[in-house]
């Protein structure tokens, strides 16, 4: 159940639904089906998932976002920022007011809201990003009823930098978008459809670990001759201006295209991913940013690909034992050993890749196990069930 601040009563809704608004003030035109169209933040594609599946349970759901068509989507009442005046809020009458991401409208919102309207900050910001640096002032940090974080390792960073106490958070960790379920139904086999030689993927953005994937894959490749790489990755999924992206990361990109065995496709939404994972054999994540959560490695984990990534952030969390885990050997500094990561991650890309011709029974095994439990425990429906309770 919801914790709120001593200030505020307690509200238990027990028995009918939920009237639950969502807001994103990140400034972009989307609304809840635009992840079925177009490549969209992790966070917002999350939020809008997490909506659907509410509305779909009968809670009445409202989505604020810089939208230019408002309307009803997937029984959502899509709504624009611009309109997000005390006299709408009353009117909607929401128990519930949900902020995604960013803080830094928590006592602004508060204001609107009044002091009957429980506040929530969803964000999936580590606690050292700029975006959740607000909540070092007492006050906006007050203005929220709780915190509903992604992660027990974000949570971790959450307490130690702004005090947090834990029975203010709450741990609701993300899910694999409906398009990456159920892709192989029982009994038909995973690895059958995996390419051969083998195919690998990146599907993160790029200043995550792209560059480094390229330092290893010419490794890969001669030891494993064909393998290809496809490179899912661009930032287009932030609304990232083209000359600044080009600027950023023009020269990356086109060192994936200069690196034979590397197709670089850029991102995609994701009825389109999940359908490309599909005979993709591992993912290959050199991660170089501290994850709350992973929602590529959950997606790629639900389209049953091995998982190569780095012992790092809540990624032992999210892989829950699935993926071979690269330890990250670091200087005095604090800097990475580059070359020996490097050696390390090669070493575990290619003993995957090897294990899944040498013993398929077992990595097939392995696979059906890892694809149940996405399947059966990582899925919206089930988050928006453990979201209403919570709430509750």
């Amino acid at each position: 159940m919801l914790q709120v601040s001593s200030s505020r009563d307690s509200h238990t809704h027990a028995g009918r639904p939920l009237r639950i608004a969502f807001l994103d003030c990140s400034g972009w035109d989307f609304h809840v089906l635009t992840p079925d169209a177009a490549p969209l933040g992790g966070s917002q594609s999350a939020a809008c998932y997490l909506a659907r599946a509410l509305a779909a349970q009968g809670h009445p759901v409202f989505f604020f976002t810089a939208i230019s068509a408002p309307g009803i989507y997937a029984n959502v009442q899509c709504l624009s920022l611009a309109g997000l005046t005390q006299a709408a809020l009353a009117a909607l009458k929401p128990d519930v007011c949900v902020c995604i991401l960013a803080a830094g409208t928590g006592a602004r919102l508060r204001q609107l809201l009044g002091p009957a309207v429980r506040l929530v900050l969803w964000t999936q910001h580590a606690s050292d990003q700029p975006g959740v640096e607000t909540l070092r002032d007492p006050a906006e940090q007050a203005a929220y009823d709780a915190f509903a974080l992604v992660s027990a390792w974000q949570s971790a960073g959450f307490q130690t930098a702004f005090g947090i106490p834990p029975q203010r958070i709450a741990i609701l960790r993300n899910a694999a978008a409906p398009a990456f379920l159920d892709l192989f139904p029982p009994p038909a086999p995973i690895l059958e459809r995996k390419t051969t030689p083998p195919v690998l993927a990146y599907t993160s953005t790029p200043f995550r670990g792209l560059s480094l994937l390229l330092d290893a894959f010419p490794r890969i490749r001669a030891a494993i001759p064909g393998t290809t790489l496809r490179v899912y990755s661009d930032m287009r999924v932030y609304r990232t201006a083209p000359d600044q992206e080009q600027a950023e990361y023009g020269a990356l990109y086109e060192r994936c295209r200069q690196t034979p065995g590397v197709d670089y496709i850029g991102s995609l939404a994701q009825p389109e991913l999940a359908q490309a994972l599909r005979d993709v054999s591992l993912l290959a994540y050199p991660n170089i940013f501290a994850e709350t959560s992973c929602i590529a490695v959950l997606e790629a984990m639900a389209a049953g690909c091995r998982i190569v990534t780095s012992r790092f952030g809540a990624l032992p969390e999210t892989t829950a034992g699935f993926a071979d885990l690269v330890d990250m050997p670091v200087r005095d500094n604090g800097y990475l050993k580059e070359d020996d990561y490097l050696n390390l991650f090669v070493a575990a890309v290619v003993g995957a890749l090897n294990q899944m011709q040498s013993d398929p029974a077992a990595v097939e095994a392995r696979l059906r196990k890892q694809v149940s439990f996405m399947n059966d425990a990582y899925n919206w429906p089930l988050r928006a069930r453990q979201w209403a309770d919570w709430l509750r």
